[in-house]
């Protein structure tokens, strides 16, 4: 019982409004503000971290500040921290060689000979052979910017999966109280002395799911009735019910001009309603093209049945009582009485 409720409750809630406003604010998140406005940044790295053609021009630079100054111990603290953890100093030599071999294959000698006289005063051990630059270092360096990425991606995804689910739970929370008939064996057979808003569900009649009455009365804030719908057998089967749809005015009470009635079906993707509209609003023009989207639009009279299908089951409400607010002319419902019959489709075949 309780799972079939979390799924009417969901395919009502979870409409394609909130479907689109996940969507975008992933898209918003984590592409556009993640990614590209606001994307990690690296600051106040050492030269060790510098890409294979930084380093060298840093191996360049060091050894024309050598060649005018002199000074090998600034020379020598330059090219310390130019080693990754664990190098030692046979990868400098490795590298400051590498780079002589390439100066001088392109033609410049001026620079070759100043990395030769700044390799010659640091007395750097012989390269080891073969022995590749600084390589090891630089997949360490991508695998932790990697596994970063990875982290703060799933740091992201956790915040917005919390995220959609506050807002299901603040979703759930603004859901009217709805009132429930009481189950069959402890509804009355005779009708009691009614009181506002009070619900009266008289016992069902032969061949139907369900048989309900409910009134509205001026002043009930909030009104949203509904019924569940289940068979013989307590299983499931859907729910039906009627609430305010349209106020108009500011100010207590609330002054209802439409009701909506409605019709879920558990095995159907779709919850069947019909708007009942008072006279003078069926006749407004801008308000019928607000409602237009809800359902059918008809106009509430006694006596009137208005019938909502599914796929399995078909709802009859009956209005026995109709009164409009008698100190105005705007079309408020001051009292309307409903009777809802639910009943299998193959039934009413």
């Amino acid at each position: 019982m309780a799972e079939n409720d979390i799924t009417a409750w969901i395919r009502e809630k979870v409409t394609v409004e909130v479907v689109i406003a996940f969507v975008l604010g992933v898209v918003l998140g984590l592409i556009v503000l993640g990614w590209w406005l606001w994307p990690v940044q690296w600051i106040n790295a050492d030269p060790a971290d510098l890409k294979e053609s930084y380093k060298e021009s840093y191996l360049q630079m060091v050894a024309d500040s050598y060649a005018l100054t002199g000074n090998a111990e600034v020379a020598r603290a330059r090219l310390e921290v130019l080693k990754a953890p664990g190098e030692k100093d046979a990868n400098l030599s490795a590298m400051l060689d590498a780079l002589i071999k390439a100066q001088i294959k392109a033609g410049k000698a001026d620079d070759a000979m100043r990395l030769q006289g700044l390799s010659s005063a640091m007395i750097l051990p012989s390269p080891p052979t073969p022995q590749p630059t600084l390589a090891p270092t630089k997949p360490a360096v991508t695998k932790g910017s990697q596994l970063l990425r990875v982290v703060g991606i799933a740091f992201f995804l956790l915040l917005l999966g919390a995220g959609v689910v506050l807002l299901l739970i603040q979703l759930q929370r603004r859901e009217p109280l709805r009132r429930r008939r009481p189950p069959l064996a402890e509804q009355p057979f005779a009708k009691a002395p009614q009181m506002e808003g009070e619900v009266i569900a008289p016992p069902p009649s032969e061949g139907t799911l369900g048989h309900f009455e409910t009134t509205y009365n001026l002043g009930d804030e909030g009104y949203d009735v509904s019924y569940s719908v289940e068979s013989s057998t307590g299983e499931f089967l859907g729910e039906c019910g009627i609430s305010a749809l349209e106020n108009v005015g500011i100010g207590e009470p609330e002054k209802v001009t439409a009701f909506e009635v409605w019709l879920f079906d558990k095995d159907d993707v779709r919850t069947e309603t019909k708007v009942l509209m008072s006279e003078r609003a069926f006749g407004d023009e801008a308000l019928r093209e607000k409602l237009a989207n809800k359902g059918a639009l008809i106009q509430a009279e006694e006596g009137q049945i208005v019938t909502c299908e599914t796929a399995n089951l078909r709802l009859d409400a009956r209005i026995t009582e109709l009164e409009y607010e008698s100190s105005s002319n705007s079309g408020v419902f001051a009292k309307l009485t409903t009777k809802l019959e639910v009943l299998r489709r193959e039934a009413t075949a």
